[in-house]
């Protein structure tokens, strides 16, 4: 080899390097002397946090080491966020069965394939939750219990651990508390059926029974009037009547009889927005000198000592009325010892929300603590379809701080929960069959912490997709096909999302806003012309919605009752539909108008000028 090809670094290069390197020390230098103390931000003066300057010693200690803990959780978690914010996946979805080279290009593949052992080895083994529970809402719409055993081996197929049924007037009740079911509740033979079904599919059954809060399928009876904590609601039970331990211990009773074996029994207790109200009540925290908390505290341990003592289960709670009530309180209570708390939040924010210190109160009190995301129905009490995006957000902020306080908090599980209505009295929101493709995605990101093309794919194989997976209904302009038990159903929301838009478009169009208004139609006043061009998809857009109404029934009657098809066709199909066809009537008699009166315009019974 030649010298001139041996010398890659010629001494004017190295000169010019030298120089780069003088200048870099230089600013590194001079960043250093006018850069503040390197004070570490979590840490104020003297190493020493104000807020706890208060606080005893032994307290102080275990704080600290709590954030020790906190501080290196965010240190492994912030070691992977690139690799994970790489794997995040856009809200416009997926191609579904294309390998990962097709979207990242061949040499990038052996570099994705590394990311995802280094997420599959550092965090999800490391963080992977025993339980991964499936909530099922069947309150008012429950579906058919040949649906529920087509759905169980689906969800087992997507690494659901089990179900959280909450019955709630569907549950076959008996004897005294007959008056409690709904005249479509299941049989006790469909009971039977669908816990063998779970059975053979290796699922954990938790059923459900509200003992607080959202007791309204109770109260809004006029036998249970009484039992009431406000006369005018039927949502809180009152804790101090002589006759609630009975009522709710009698419906424990029916429920343990029908589920032998269970290992939990879920006793809600939520949103409790009327507690010590009542005249009873308010003598009761009178006399013990107790505060609203103490009542709240008073009830549940009557409730959750009855089932973990008679039947040796353990009882499962709610956790937002804990969220205030005092550390101190709770603690002479006991009532820690005996519940495993569900801490439930299906919005974004989760961190700033459910902060620090509510953990560190959590982890000191209660031996189970599991969480509860939304797969669906926490959007609005009306919603029809299921914004996956949204959903994965939710999922997404669990699994960090699941992630950050795993060495903390003895976290049991997650239940995935999917709820029907927002209470008993409200209408019926994003229906179950339609919500499945959220449930597999939002699972699968529970077990992998990935929403990657390849993981989504797997998804849309799983479910027999064979068009784009649409995660974020913002950009829902075609119909994602899939072979699922309830498909028709997601198939046609999916149609009745875009074709309302359709709709919706042609409402807002200039010539139908400025020319067929409800002034226009009253007055039979308005120009032809501008009516044919504002209204001409009316004719097709009429004919497509009777269709989807038809393809609505039958899709739906595969899946539910009677009475919930034609309560969601009520409610989501048939204003839109009376809407079309009153406009179909009336632009034809604005179009076949020919001469006009003078103006000014009078309505039907004025004095015509």
């Amino acid at each position: 080899m030649s010298s001139a090809k041996s010398n890659m670094f010629p001494r004017k290069n190295l000169r010019m390097v030298a120089l780069v390197i003088f200048f870099g020390l230089c600013l590194l230098i001079i960043f250093m002397i006018s850069s503040p103390s390197s004070r570490s931000p979590y840490k104020p003066k003297n190493g020493k946090s104000n807020n706890l300057m208060t606080q005893d010693p032994e307290h102080l200690k275990k704080q600290k080491e709590y954030e020790k803990h906190l501080m290196e959780n965010i240190a492994k978690m912030t070691a992977h966020k690139e690799v994970h914010h790489k794997m995040d996946h856009d809200p416009l979805g997926i191609i579904l069965h294309k390998k990962v080279s097709l979207w990242d290009g061949l040499g990038h593949q052996s570099d994705m394939e590394e990311q995802m052992s280094a997420i599959k080895n550092s965090v999800v083994l490391e963080n992977q939750l025993k339980h991964k529970i499936v909530h099922l809402d069947l309150k008012g719409a429950p579906p058919k219990i040949s649906y529920l055993k087509q759905l169980f081996p689906l969800i087992k197929s997507f690494g659901a651990t089990g179900v959280l049924l909450e019955y709630e007037d569907m549950f076959p009740y008996w004897g005294v508390l007959e008056h409690l079911s709904a005249h479509n509740a299941y049989a006790k033979g469909d009971i039977a059926d669908l816990l063998e079904s779970a059975r053979l599919n290796h699922l954990e059954i938790i059923p459900l029974i509200p003992a607080f809060g959202h007791m309204e399928f109770v109260l809004k009876l006029k036998e249970n009037i009484n039992l009431r904590e406000v006369p005018t609601y039927p949502q809180v039970i009152c804790p101090t009547n002589n006759k609630t331990l009975p009522i709710i211990s009698a419906m424990v009773d029916q429920i343990m009889e029908m589920h032998p074996g269970i290992n939990w029994l879920h006793i809600g207790c939520d949103e409790i927005y009327n507690l010590g109200e009542c005249t009873r009540c308010q003598k009761f925290l009178a006399h013990h000198q107790y505060g609203k908390s103490d009542l709240f505290l008073y009830h549940v341990k009557k409730i959750s000592k009855y089932v973990k003592e008679t039947y040796d289960v353990q009882p499962i709670m709610w956790d937002d009325a804990f969220r205030k009530a005092p550390l101190k309180a709770i603690k002479e209570s006991g009532v820690g010892d005996i519940v495993d708390i569900m801490v439930w939040k299906y919005g974004e924010s989760i961190m700033m929300d459910l902060r620090t210190e509510i953990w560190e109160k959590y982890s000191s009190l209660f031996s189970g603590i599991w969480v509860a995301s939304a797969f669906k129905g926490a959007a609005s009490p009306d919603s029809y379809i299921t914004d996956i995006s949204q959903r994965l957000n939710n999922h997404k902020e669990w699994m960090e701080l699941i992630d950050l306080y795993k060495t903390s908090i003895p976290f049991r599980g997650i239940a995935l929960t999917g709820w029907q209505r927002f209470d008993h009295f409200a209408v019926l929101c994003e229906l179950l069959p339609q919500a499945i493709p959220s449930l597999a995605v939002n699972l699968m990101y529970v077990l992998e912490r990935t929403a990657d093309h390849n993981a989504l794919a797997r998804v849309g194989e799983v479910l027999k997709c064979n068009s784009y997976l649409t995660l974020n209904l913002q950009y829902l302009d075609y119909t994602n096909k899939c072979q699922f038990p309830g498909s028709k159903v997601f198939e046609v929301i999916q149609k009745l999302y875009i074709l309302k838009h359709d709709i919706d478009d042609m409402l807002k169009n200039p010539h139908v806003k400025g020319w067929v208004t409800d002034y226009n139609i009253e007055h039979m006043f308005a120009s032809p012309q501008h009516v044919e061009q504002g209204l001409q998809d009316l004719s097709m857009l009429l004919f497509d919605f009777t269709k989807l109404m038809s393809d609505a029934q039958v899709a739906l009657n595969e899946v539910y009752d009677e009475y919930t098809v034609k309560e969601w066709i009520s409610l989501n199909m048939m204003p839109t539909h009376k809407q079309l066809q009153r406009l179909y009537k009336e632009s034809a008699k604005l179009t076949e108008k020919s001469f006009w009166p003078r103006n000014p315009i009078t309505s039907k019974g004025d004095k015509e000028l």
